[in-house]
């Protein structure tokens, strides 16, 4: 009871601004375990793999101190952070927000071109690296020419180019950093889109976009002082960047793996008794594909989801197999799925068991509050209750816009609503359903067809573990359904096979006219492993010429 006090007390608490975060996170929960992490950390002040609040408070202003005094950063200055998936990323941008500078956080998985795009669009002149990012992504300082000062995390040597080594910086510098008093409203971080619909834009992210919902959903979901929660996501990318946010605000216990592989995650969850799991939907499937009978997932209460569709028959599975206790009684794990994007900090909608409250298929629950979203047509006008349109967005929540692009902003920002460029419906209590992305529906023959709606139809067939559904230009309809399949580890079922399945079990207008079958490696994906549909459009535009 009292550390749910202690959540609720945090989460109304509308002082917190980035200036005094940590701060306040280490008043309110101290020594308290905060991360646990697959490797040990090699500073005198946090030895090991295990490190409390107060710890990472004291990491956040060491790094402040250094970026400061020692880098001369000030306010308002854009600093790459473009490191390997490891826990000083979140942490070394909450130094340079503590300071005023704003965050620019790359994804590992970015090529040194797109690096060297983002860079220059956000006027950055310090990236922040470590060697395994620098040696796989950039290889050379002249690859990124905007950038003037580089600094890598430990020994620059044999690293071309000049260097500033933060590590033994941040060993020496002083352990505090005074709280700052911050504008909520200030800008203190810039995060690129996945690029999924076109060039990478950066989402103008403030303390209050980047907070406030996730202090309210840390404070409404059922996580107690005894819950370990485990992820494997990137955090660089919006959605593990939210996700540390959450578990910092709700004062959990997080094991965090820099990399997923199926066979780690599930033996960790295993072997630590983790309860509480988060991932992508891409990677629910490929756990679901490496046997979970194999493990004792029982001690986990809560799976979690976002950043991608969850189709309903996996998030059954997952439920099954942990459980829920209280007092003499068991019931099923509970399953939560959050509907987010980079431009609303990653949260939006929630969908987590109610009393006397159901999610139908499709649903991705109701809009965390104090969040706001309607339907509109194409004019900008409400549609009635239960049609389809577009899913605009008000709230604390929403970016301030795009950096340095004031036309693309004002086409997505009106009237302080964003509009997602997602379609959907609501019913008459709220709940929102996600029927597709707006450039994902393919307009075939007269007909929307819904891609999401169909994947969902076409994972039915038993052979069928992953699938996307794209418009492929059509002489005659303008567009065509084409499904893009990845089998079961092996099925044998052939494009031939899964076609005439779909002709029979999908209503025609929306069923494929072609499908196709690929690895699982020839499949393209953004990071936080969503599909990118605009290559495969691009790679089978020819299918019916």
């Amino acid at each position: 009871m009292r550390h749910a006090v202690k959540k609720i007390r945090f989460a109304a608490d509308r002082s917190v601004t980035f200036g005094n975060f940590m701060d306040k996170l280490a008043e309110t929960y101290g020594d308290k375990t905060c991360f646990i992490l697959d490797r040990p950390l090699r500073y005198s002040f946090m030895p090991g793999e295990r490190h409390s609040f107060k710890q990472w408070r004291e990491y956040t202003d060491r790094a402040a101190n250094v970026l400061a005094n020692d880098l001369g950063i000030q306010k308002g200055d854009r600093v790459v952070v473009d490191m390997s998936n490891r826990m000083e990323i979140p942490f070394t941008c909450f130094a340079l927000m503590k300071i005023g500078a704003v965050a620019v956080p790359l994804n590992f998985m970015l090529t040194g071109k797109e690096i060297a795009y983002i860079a220059s669009d956000a006027g950055a002149k310090l990236m922040i690296t470590d060697r395994p990012a620098f040696e796989f992504q950039i290889r050379e300082q002249s690859a990124v020419p905007c950038i003037e000062k580089w600094a890598v995390m430990e020994k620059a040597e044999g690293l071309p180019g000049e260097f500033v080594e933060l590590a033994p910086l941040i060993e020496a510098a002083p352990s505090t950093f005074p709280a700052q008093d911050k504008d909520p409203e200030d800008v203190v971080g810039i995060f690129y889109t996945s690029g999924t619909t076109g060039f990478p834009k950066g989402a103008m992210m403030t303390s209050k976009s980047l907070l406030t919902a996730q202090r309210i959903t840390a404070a409404l979901v059922p996580a107690t002082a005894n819950d370990v929660g485990l992820m494997a996501l990137p955090l660089a990318h919006l959605f593990g960047f939210g996700l540390t946010l959450i578990s910092l605000s709700g004062g959990l216990t997080g094991m965090f793996i820099r990399s997923f592989d199926p066979d780690r995650i599930l033996s960790g969850i295993q072997d630590s008794k983790a309860t509480i799991f988060v991932g992508v939907p891409a990677m629910y499937s490929m756990l679901l594909e490496a046997g979970l009978d194999s493990y004792d997932l029982s001690s986990v209460r809560i799976w979690g989801s976002s950043a991608d569709a969850m189709p309903d028959e996996i998030a059954i599975e997952f439920r099954k197999r942990g459980r829920l206790k209280a007092g003499p009684l068991e019931f099923d794990s509970i399953f939560i799925d959050a509907y987010g994007m980079v431009e609303l900090s990653s949260m939006t909608c929630m969908k987590m068991p109610l009393p006397g409250v159901t999610f139908p298929p499709k649903c991705v629950g109701f809009p965390v509050p104090p969040i706001r979203v309607r339907i509109l047509d194409e004019d900008g006008r409400k549609v009635k209750t239960g049609e389809v349109g577009e899913l605009a967005v008000k709230g604390p929540c929403v970016m301030k816009g795009y950096w340095a692009k004031p036309e693309e902003t004002a086409a997505q920002m009106v009237n302080g609503w964003f509009r997602t460029g997602d379609m959907a419906k609501k019913d008459r209590i709220g709940r929102v359903y996600f029927a597709d992305r707006k450039k994902d529906v393919v307009k075939s023959g007269g007909y929307s067809v819904f891609s999401v709606e169909v994947e969902q139809e076409i994972l039915e067939h038993p052979d069928v573990m992953e699938v996307a559904i794209v418009g492929i230009p059509h002489p005659t309809k303008k567009e065509a359904p084409v499904a893009i399949c990845v089998l079961e580890e092996g099925a044998v079922a052939t494009s031939d096979d899964i076609h005439e399945w779909c002709r029979d079990n999908i209503a025609r207008y929306k069923s494929p006219r072609a499908v196709i079958v690929i690895s699982s490696e020839e499949m393209p994906r953004t990071p936080t492993l969503k599909i990118l549909k605009r290559e495969l459009r691009d790679r089978y535009k020819d299918l019916f010429q």
